[in-house]
């Protein structure tokens, strides 16, 4: 079954349900048929205007993180949230959902750059960011695919995988150990740096172990804000948790003259034993 309505494209077959935005290219919804609840979070207070970026899903942060100081003549994020993607394609068949957008050239902020992104769904989650510098200089620039992971309540949570590494806390821009496995009970803000490796979210709340693995990144944000921001209602702030593939921050990307890169994320849902 698939269908677009009003920006959304709406897939399933026998394995997996998805929904996505076209605004902000936003996997805003994914749900294997083994799984009750969804993998990802989505602000019930979204207004979904094609104004303001979505919070929740996966927003694709391109092609500046945050509010870096490369490309700050650029919105805060990036304009990947902000901008409307073309669909290119969108295959289901009983093995695979396959989707593929493209996001053109801006001439408002005369770059000449553009993205593709590759959702595919089979037995899991596969995202992948392509970058193309159609330009004949090189091309500086963060990103990372912010998603928000869907969970019974964040304080029960363990993130294991991120033992062992430094993090930068962008809440006040010193460098820590993280020397155990990673609980959050208040506002956490971080990238952990050279972090190439699998991430695990373990939840006790709704049973399931979220495994994230991911290619051509080399930071891995993680993110809660200890409060409800605009669009979430009372209490919502606690059911979920950022964790995302980056290239950010000491490790912002050099692209050649007509080259690509590419950032993959991998996600995989498994029965907590």
């Amino acid at each position: 079954m698939q269908g677009v309505n009003t920006g959304f494209i709406n897939l399933s077959n026998q394995l997996a349900e998805c929904k996505i935005s076209l605004w902000g290219g936003n996997l805003v919804s994914y749900r294997p048929k083994t799984e009750k609840h969804d993998v990802f979070w989505m602000g019930e207070l979204n207004k979904f205007d094609n104004i303001q970026a979505i919070r929740g899903g996966i927003p694709v942060c391109w092609p500046r993180f945050a509010e870096e100081k490369l490309n700050n003549n650029l919105p805060r994020h990036g304009f990947a949230r902000l901008s409307n993607w073309k669909l290119e394609r969108a295959d289901v068949d009983n093995e695979k959902i396959e989707v593929v957008l493209s996001l053109s050239n801006s001439t408002k902020y005369n770059l000449e750059i553009e993205a593709n992104l590759l959702i595919r769904i089979t037995d899991k989650l596969e995202c992948r960011l392509e970058t193309i510098n159609n330009s004949n200089e090189e091309f500086r620039f963060s990103e990372a695919l912010h998603a928000y992971f869907n969970v019974g309540n964040r304080d029960d949570v363990i993130i294991r995988g991120v033992e062992g590494h430094q993090y930068r806390s962008s809440l006040d821009g010193k460098i820590y150990m993280q020397d155990k496995e990673l609980q959050i009970k208040d506002e956490f803000d971080a990238a952990f740096l050279n972090h190439t490796g699998s991430v695990e979210i373990i939840d006790p709340i709704l049973k399931r172990v979220i495994v994230l693995n991911k290619e051509g990144s080399r930071s891995t944000i993680v993110w809660n804000p200890n409060k409800d921001l605009a669009e979430m209602s009372e209490g919502q702030y606690k059911k979920f948790i950022c964790i995302e593939p980056a290239n950010q921050g000491d490790f912002f990307l050099t692209l050649p003259a007509k080259e690509r890169h590419i950032m993959s994320m991998f996600v995989d849902v498994r029965e907590m034993i």
